[in-house]
């Protein structure tokens, strides 16, 4: 049975890699420097150590990354500064009703500490998060499951009764590799069918992770959660072929649904 439930915070949380990736290409053509969506695309959930090393492969070992990071500070800042935190749909309703309902809540973000706990006062969100894990406290970041398990320990819940909240490849695959039952809410990048191996579900809000907790009768077997599309099949952002489990699956979620309104 799930008993905690832990959050991503750029992507999930926040609408903060569309401001990233926008402060990078002007950066990018401001300085003449070919940087594109296709090169931030593969950085998403991936610790800063993984984000240098693509920058350094794919632009030259004299990028300037502490340089032009200063300047994308500024832009995120500013921007910030001038329109608010950019706090995704169903953020506030989902941490109100985990709360209500005694789940533990958790943070597991590769940002850094002081940039984390920045954005979490700014969005007025920090109380309802009592434990945090930041990207500067593990050695070896998203794909790797460490962030989750270390989350996970300092809680005091096993994996099995743990549910990850992630937006990026890299962190399904964290939460999946660490035993988790994972949730993606996509943001730049869609699921495909590799997020939808490991995953309980795919939602476009977070809002929508509720009636999926109020459906578990049971414990979520994590090994039981099998692709539910054929080789070759399409898939759209949030739409896929109605197999046996996914059918299943959406049963039980329009029940609580429905329950929950």
């Amino acid at each position: 049975m799930i008993k905690a439930v832990i959050f991503d915070m750029d992507g999930l949380m926040f609408d903060t890699e569309h401001l990233t990736s926008d402060a990078w290409i002007q950066i990018g053509i401001r300085h003449g420097i070919p940087i594109t969506e296709a090169l931030l695309h593969p950085m998403r959930g991936l610790p800063l150590e993984g984000c240098i090393r693509i920058f350094k492969e794919k632009l030259g070992d004299d990028f300037d990354y502490w340089g032009l990071r200063k300047e994308r500070v500024a832009y995120v800042d500013q921007w910030i500064q001038e329109n608010g935190m950019p706090v995704k749909p169903g953020l506030t309703e989902l941490l109100e009703w985990l709360k209500e309902h005694g789940y533990r809540i958790a943070l597991a973000t590769s940002t850094h500490q002081s940039l984390a706990d920045h954005f979490l006062d700014i969005a007025k969100v920090s109380p309802y998060f009592t434990c945090r894990v930041y990207g500067n406290m593990i050695k070896q970041g998203k794909p790797a499951p460490d962030i989750f398990l270390h989350t996970a320990n300092m809680l005091g819940n096993p994996p099995e009764e743990c549910l990850v909240l992630e937006d990026s490849y890299a962190g399904v695959e964290a939460g999946w590799r660490a035993g988790m039952t994972v949730i993606m809410v996509p943001d730049m990048l869609p699921a495909t069918e590799r997020e939808y191996a490991r995953i309980a579900m795919c939602v476009p809000s977070l809002s929508e992770v509720i009636p999926y907790l109020t459906s578990q009768t049971d414990p979520p077997g994590l090994s039981l959660v099998q692709p539910c599309l054929n080789s070759g099949e399409s898939i759209t952002r949030y739409q896929r072929p109605l197999h046996a489990c996914e059918a299943r699956r959406r049963h039980h979620y329009a029940v609580a649904s429905q329950t929950h309104r």
